[in-house]
């Protein structure tokens, strides 16, 4: 395949999937990791893709994520990734024996379980990945039921936001679809999740965001709340934006470490 076919696949593939990443592509093309990073940095150069930490964005996801697209990128980002992990790791090391903690739902908020195993805390969610990945029997899970969404596997609706009014958390760990970081605002897709995130945090004695470098200058169709309002915002250090557009709560995780 000659170079230009290389890069009009590239962002064919890249703008049906909003995120892919390096190795994948890698695979499809038939070429090294190395080439793919080269054409993703040419292709960055054009505007034609995001060039991203690990792989490439959808150069669409400067302007509005939709429903439609947000599923799309979740079927195929690893809930093992690097990145991911990182994040996790430093949000579940605040949690202390005896808490009671909000999970929301999310692949970054799933990755989180793994570090939490051997705590005694309760566990209150609406996401069914985290019902369905839960395996630690120091842990109490309370799953709050309500209508399900089956692409991203929670509850949502008046029933979930009742069942949720009976708890009070010491900590809420909320996902998102975007974050602007110039305007401070935090994306979500749709207004049932919306309701959930803000009653969780509305219940909590703090509240942290969990984002991964990919969520960041993507914009979702409505927002939901300032990033000044979280405690802390959880993120690796593959961020692309200047130093003086990221606020003082970010906590920045080397993914070498």
């Amino acid at each position: 395949m000659i170079t230009d076919e290389r890069y009009a696949k590239i962002v064919e593939i890249t703008n049906s999937r909003g995120f892919i990443s390096t190795r994948e592509l890698a695979q499809k093309l038939n070429v090294t990791e190395t080439t793919i990073r080269r054409d993703c940095d040419e292709l960055s150069k054009k505007n034609l893709i995001i060039r991203v930490h690990g792989g490439a964005k959808s150069i669409q996801y400067r302007n509005i994520l939709s429903d439609r697209n947000e599923k799309t990128m979740k079927d195929h980002m690893l809930f093992s990734s690097k990145e991911k992990n990182a994040v996790a790791r430093r949000a579940a090391s605040i949690v202390e024996d005896g808490s009671c903690i909000f999970l929301d739902g999310g692949t970054s908020i799933v990755a989180m379980l793994k570090y939490l195993e051997g705590k005694k805390i309760k566990i209150v969610t609406h996401s069914k990945l985290i019902v369905s990945n839960f395996q630690d029997y120091n842990a109490e899970l309370f799953c709050i039921g309500g209508k399900l969404i089956p692409e991203f596997a929670m509850c949502t609706g008046p029933l979930t936001l009742s069942g949720l009014e009976r708890f009070n958390f010491d900590y809420a760990f909320i996902g998102c679809a975007g974050i602007d970081l110039k305007r401070k605002l935090v994306y979500t897709v749709e207004m049932d999740t919306m309701a959930i995130k803000q009653k969780a945090m509305s219940l909590a004695k703090k509240s942290y965001l969990l984002a991964d470098s990919s969520k960041f200058n993507v914009t979702g169709f409505c927002s939901f709340i300032s990033t000044d309002d979280f405690e802390a915002i959880f993120s690796d250090n593959q961020i692309n934006a200047d130093a003086k557009d990221i606020p003082d709560n970010f906590i920045l995780i080397d993914t070498n470490i």
